[in-house]
């Protein structure tokens, strides 16, 4: 985690310098990549709730099809080792325990849309697709569900972004038995590049 503060905070110091306005040059096939720190909180009714940090990648690829409108894939997730949590229904226990190198991935799929501001060096962004959580432990957990992601970035130099993003799923348990439901909210903010 101080890594990835470092990382933000020398790219940030080194990198401060005022947007150049290219873009009229910008079309076509876009793709991009980001890593920030991450902030996942999860919910299960009758259960609590519980949050955890970590880090958070980006990454989106598609189209810029107008001078202020780019279209894409974005695939955004925040992993993270949890502490124990368990929720629990009247058949079964879902278990999150902390345990060697277990790792989650909480995050969506989605169609992203980004609107730039012709006037200043601003994004604002967002996206309808899948959320999902993935626990790559022993008897791995996974949940699926729809989720909504919106954000917002500065670009502070050529195609280099600060960005703040939000994103909400309401998951369920996709194995048999009885249904688990989860409601996941995640935060990030990050750098991304974006090339044309």
């Amino acid at each position: 985690m101080n890594r990835v503060l470092l990382i933000l905070a020398v790219g940030l110091g080194v990198s401060v310098v005022g947007a150049r306005d290219l873009k009229a040059q910008r079309s076509g096939f876009i793709i991009g990549f980001g890593i920030g720190a991450g902030v996942t909180w999860f919910s299960v009714p009758g259960s609590g709730s519980d949050g955890e940090a970590g880090l958070a990648t980006d990454f989106k690829i598609g189209a810029q099809v107008s001078q202020s409108v780019q279209v894409y894939y974005l695939g955004r997730t925040n992993w993270f080792k949890p502490r124990a949590f368990e929720a629990k229904t009247s058949n079964r226990t879902l278990s999150l325990r902390r345990r060697g190198s277990f790792v989650v991935a909480a995050g969506i799929s989605a169609i992203g849309v980004t609107y730039v501001l012709p006037s200043a060096p601003v994004h604002l962004s967002g996206g309808v697709g899948l959320a999902t959580w993935i626990d790559f432990g022993g008897g791995a957990v996974s949940f699926s569900g729809p989720g909504l992601t919106g954000g917002v970035g500065w670009e502070f130099a050529d195609l280099w972004l600060l960005d703040f993003a939000l994103t909400y799923g309401n998951l369920r348990d996709v194995f048999p038995g009885e249904p688990v439901n989860m409601d996941v909210f995640l935060a990030r903010i990050g750098i991304s590049i974006l090339s044309h």
